[in-house]
């Protein structure tokens, strides 16, 4: 009985050993198998060159999104530039200068004046300058005034000086007030004048410029004399009555 009791635990302990051997061969297992993970976790680094292949397959597509919009905004800029050439610098600008290049001071060759006499205020005219041309001129300080053959020219009012200069633009009028005899008859070498010469004024007011425009004046003429005068160039008929 003994005997068979020994065997017994003999052969428990060998099945006890046995599982025990098999557990760790199973744990050795799982290490092996579970061991390669470090290996595994590598796979970033060579997968990591799949994924900078794949960042890569992104990374082209954003450089060509890149060079897409850089040559868009280049071709943009080359359009812009070539549209600015033809309508900022280009047309535009070729116009413009040549409007600057052609626009000076108005003359008796573009521009057409009359005279009429007016009620109030008393012994007085208005001259009306329309530019009859087709760019801009500029009617620069006072008319020069020559009453038929007259030498010297009709005094400038120095207070009607206006703050800009007159610009007329084809169809535009300026105006000027000329007072041909004061009504106190304090004027001097008074005479009856046929024809009024208008001369317009260079820029630098110390002469004219251009053919002059010779006016006739009303039947029976009008009686000037040293008292005479004329406003300088006005935008409006009112203003140039004013004085």
């Amino acid at each position: 009985m003994r005997i068979a009791r020994h065997t017994t635990r003999l052969v428990a302990s060998a099945a006890v050993l046995a599982a025990a051997l098999s557990l760790t061969a199973c744990e050795n297992d799982a290490k092996q198998t579970t061991g390669p993970v470090p290996a595994a976790s590598s796979r970033p680094e060579s997968g990591g060159e799949g994924a900078s292949s794949s960042s890569g397959a992104k990374g082209p597509a954003k450089d060509s999104d890149s060079s897409k919009a850089a040559s868009g905004a280049s071709g943009s800029g080359t359009s812009g530039s070539g549209a600015g050439g033809k309508n900022g610098s280009g047309q535009a600008a070729g116009k413009g200068s040549g409007s600057q290049k052609t626009t000076g001071a108005c003359t008796g060759a573009q521009v057409k004046v009359t005279a009429t006499k007016v009620n109030r205020p008393v012994n007085h005219m208005l001259l009306t300058a329309t530019n009859t041309g087709s760019v801009p001129c500029h009617a620069y300080n006072a008319p020069y005034l020559r009453w038929d053959d007259a030498q010297a020219a009709t005094t400038f009012l120095d207070k009607s000086k206006p703050q800009a200069v007159i610009t007329l633009a084809p169809g535009e009028s300026a105006y000027a007030g000329v007072m041909y005899q004061s009504a106190d008859g304090s004027g001097s070498g008074g005479y009856t004048a046929r024809t009024l010469g208008v001369l317009f004024s260079n820029r630098a007011g110390n002469g004219s410029t251009g053919p002059a425009v010779r006016l006739p004046l009303p039947k029976g003429g009008t009686t000037t004399d040293s008292s005479a005068w004329v406003t300088y160039w006005q935008s409006t008929a009112e203003e140039a009555l004013t004085w």
